[in-house]
């Protein structure tokens, strides 16, 4: 058993211990903690925008500075995503003992080019040693949208007429319009070369901040030769200012031709027949003006007519007509003029007059006439009339003139010598588009043969024959107004009168108050006689006149802008 002694005494040691122990305790709480700094951030709140990195955050030691003290800064949340909008990796962060100086962490930014507001990274601190965390124990750095924007076109392609004077071509900033920018742009030929079709233009566009368009002029040239449309390109490149230059960073400006008719931009051939007087051809062997990889010609034979049926058309290099053989039939046709088609529908049209239009599948309209297939015959048996020279107009029609050679002179009202004006009457034949084959019984020369129609008894139409290889083939050429174009217009200015159409051996018929007429065109073609006219020119259009050929029934003249005019006869 212990000594009472002893166990007093130790009890009394032990109870000294404890109250010096809870004295320590009590003044270490009181004083000690009292006297240990504090660490926070600097603010709650931080800002940076997408293109400053790194951001820079700041925290602060207040109070008792004597002990070291050191705690942990590490990302607690946010809107941001690690990696793609920022990279942080936690971070100690120490004071040595005395140091109250303001200690700083960086958050790496990533500018990620992508248009999207806003966003933040909350970082807090932990793990603290020698000092205490503060109020300010959490901050949110707070990442502004910083978007350059991307330059580029904004379309393309552009298209500008050629009578325009100028393209206007328009450079967007997409995603951002952040700062100031800039872009330079350049021309580059294409189909359309400068000077020629425009002007050669560079130059620098500055976006200033917010700008989201810039629009630059280029000088287009207007000039009067039909052609097909021209393309050039414009590029851009050398981007400044932290924007971006995008997928669209060129495009093509399509100058649209406004000039209707092509001819005088083409090659034309030029029939060199004796005794004949006639308008140049279209050269079908030459490039075509859309695609310099083809010719007219082989545009021309990709018609659909013609590739299903495996037909060819041919040009003679010499007379400029272009014949397609079809059968024992053969087209004879000649290309006076061509322009651009209202559409790209490949195809021939033929009209009634026997005139018509090829359309190729690039948009080129190429209008033709009909041909006389063989001149020779011809021109012989009107030699033995003495009539050599005759004269194909660029109407399609065959023209003589009845008197050749020196003009007579008559004597005016006041006894003044004048021109004869008679003198310049002329025949006016119109082919046939076709040819055929002659009968077997039949022999080379040309012949007239009654009318078909019973209501002109003395109206003929002529049949040419001639030889072709080993086989005769012939001809038919009729009676047809001198300008058919004009002469539909004269009929339609007539009160009533609607739906003209030709009809074979020079009859147009129309429809007149709901009644089906027709008229036969004659054969003459005289030159108005200004003695007849009051006025410094005649009027033109189609005029009634008195019953001409004695048949009962009231008669028309046509008097043509080119100072012609022309009987026709309206059928009983």
């Amino acid at each position: 058993m212990l000594n009472p002694l002893l166990h007093s005494n130790i009890t009394a040691v032990f109870m000294t211990f404890i109250k010096r122990s809870a004295l320590t305790f009590i003044l270490w709480s009181l004083f000690g903690a009292a006297h240990a700094g504090v660490v926070e951030f600097n603010a709650t709140t931080f800002s940076t925008n997408e293109i400053t990195t790194p951001a820079t955050i700041t925290l602060k030691r207040t109070g008792d500075s004597t002990a070291a003290a050191s705690v942990l800064v590490s990302v607690t949340g946010g809107t941001a995503a690690a990696t793609s909008d920022f990279t942080f990796t936690p971070a100690t962060v120490s004071w040595a003992a005395g140091d109250s100086a303001n200690k700083t962490v960086s958050v790496v930014i990533v500018d990620d080019r992508l248009v999207e507001g806003t966003e933040t990274v909350t970082l807090g601190l932990s793990a603290v040693t020698g000092d205490t965390i503060g109020t300010d124990s959490t901050t949110t750095l707070s990442i502004l949208d910083y978007e350059q924007g991307t330059l580029q076109f904004s379309s393309a392609a552009f298209s500008v007429a050629e009578n325009a004077g100028t393209a206007s071509i328009t450079v967007s900033r997409v995603s951002g319009s952040n700062g100031a920018v800039t872009v330079n742009y350049a021309t580059v030929n294409g189909t359309a070369v400068s000077p020629a079709f425009f002007t050669a233009a560079t130059g620098t566009l500055t976006f200033a901040e917010g700008d989201l368009s810039k629009t630059f002029p280029i000088t287009i040239i207007d000039n009067t030769l039909g052609q097909a449309n021209k393309t050039f390109t414009v590029n851009l490149s050398a981007v400044t200012g932290g924007a971006l230059l995008g997928t669209q960073a060129s495009t093509t400006v399509t100058i649209v031709n406004d000039d209707v008719d092509f001819t005088s931009g083409l090659t034309k051939i030029t029939p060199a027949v004796a005794n004949i007087t006639q308008g140049e051809v279209i050269s079908l062997s030459q490039n075509s003006p859309f695609n310099s990889a083809n010719t007219i010609l082989a545009t021309i034979n990709r018609v659909p007519e013609l590739t299903i049926t495996s037909l060819v058309a041919v040009q003679s290099g010499t007379t400029g007509i272009m014949e397609i053989p079809v059968g024992d039939t053969s087209f004879h046709i000649l290309p006076y003029t061509a322009g651009q088609a209202s559409n790209s529908t490949a195809a021939i049209f033929l009209n009634q007059d026997q005139s018509g239009r090829i359309v190729t599948d690039e948009g080129l309209q190429i209008n033709f006439q009909p041909a006389m297939a063989n001149t020779s015959v011809l021109q012989s048996a009107l030699n033995l009339m003495s009539l050599p020279k005759m004269t194909i107009t660029s109407n399609g029609n065959l023209t003589v003139q009845r008197n050749q050679g020196p003009p007579p002179l008559d004597l005016d009202s006041s006894g003044k010598l004048v021109i004869n004006n008679s003198f310049y009457d002329r025949y006016n034949l119109r082919p046939s588009i076709t040819s055929s084959l002659a009968a077997d019984n039949a022999t080379q020369g040309v012949y007239l043969i009654p009318h078909p129609n019973a209501a002109l008894p003395n109206e003929v139409y002529m049949q040419v024959v001639y030889t072709s290889g080993t086989t005769l083939r012939q001809q038919l050429f009729t009676t047809a107004p001198a300008i058919g174009s004009e002469y539909i217009n004269g009929l339609l200015a007539l009160n009533g009168v609607s739906n003209v159409r030709f009809e074979p051996y020079g009859i147009s018929a129309f429809e007149f108050n709901g009644r089906t007429l027709r008229m036969y065109a004659d054969f003459i073609v005289r030159r108005v006689d200004p003695t007849t006219y009051s006025g410094a020119s005649p009027t033109t259009g189609l005029f009634g006149v008195a019953d001409l050929n004695s048949d009962g029934t009231e008669d028309f003249k046509m008097v043509y802008s080119n100072g012609d005019e022309q009987y026709f006869y309206l059928l009983p």
